[in-house]
């Protein structure tokens, strides 16, 4: 499948705004148009991401809200120090999610010896232990249509908005050749597929080393919630602002429609 070029104008329409709306293209270092990006931020930003989203199968433009970083706000979108060539997302294709995340989370547990020794690890893993669980079972229940309007309504931060050509959200940080996770953005883009597929996670904002998902089917247990929050675990340094232990990111998931991650 052919994707839509970067928009080279220097007007866009942006639904929900009504009118033209000034900006640019986001480009690498050598020169490769990789988004285009408005020059104004919008309070409310959500909402003008909502209502481009519902274009962006007939536009092939997918949206994202760019996060500055606040005592820096020319950063990372100003100094282009994010992107890099785009990436090709036909790779994805024979990757597999839950072996990057057992991966991950291998990474980040230490050995049996440790782990049986380190009674805080065992705590912050619990109820799992030494290995991976596994991927969660994907949620079918749709979150209430009008909780998640409303908490799109209450995302009141301001933030520009950039259209990346790629075939669905997941797919923007590897189009976009984004440099702020841990690993290469195709392979978070191989987990961020997968949750699209079983949760109804998209892509919402992308900043320095931070992304948000929106998500329509987040877990509404504590006990589906569980599993998921392993994957979490291994995804990111830090998810859901500074929650580090699988307890806690399973609490800080049921029911909510918003998924943060950090990376150092």
């Amino acid at each position: 499948m052919s994707l839509a070029a970067v928009p080279d104008g220097n007007q866009m329409h942006i639904a929900g705004t009504g009118v033209l709306q000034p900006g640019r293209q986001l480009r690498t270092w050598d020169g490769v148009p990789v988004a285009w990006v408005t020059d104004w931020a919008y309070g409310s930003a959500g909402i003008y991401w909502t209502c481009v989203s519902e274009e962006s199968a007939e536009s092939g433009l997918q949206p994202f809200l760019l996060a500055d970083m606040t005592r820096e706000p020319a950063r990372p979108w100003g100094t282009g120090e994010l992107i890099s060539d785009p990436e090709d997302t036909t790779a994805i294709d024979a990757m597999d999610a839950a072996r990057l995340l057992e991966r991950w989370w291998d990474i980040r547990v230490p050995g049996e010896e440790e782990f049986a020794e380190d009674e805080e690890l065992r705590e912050m893993l619990a109820p799992f232990g030494l290995r991976f669980p596994g991927l969660a079972p994907a949620v079918e229940e749709e979150l209430d249509p009008e909780l998640v309007r409303r908490a799109v309504f209450q995302y009141t931060r301001d933030a520009r908005i950039g259209l990346v050509p790629a075939a669905r959200p997941a797919d923007i940080l590897p189009r976009l050749g984004w440099q702020g996770g841990g690993t290469t953005a195709s392979e978070l883009a191989v987990v961020l597929r997968s949750w699209e597929d079983r949760f109804g996670a998209r892509l919402m904002q992308v900043g320095f080393a931070e992304i948000r998902l929106l998500v329509s089917r987040p877990p509404q247990t504590l006990e589906t919630a569980q599993p998921i929050a392993a994957e979490h675990f291994a995804f990111s340094d830090e998810a859901h602002i500074g929650l580090r232990g699988v307890g806690d990111i399973a609490r800080a998931v049921v029911n909510n429609p918003f998924w943060d991650f950090w990376w150092d």
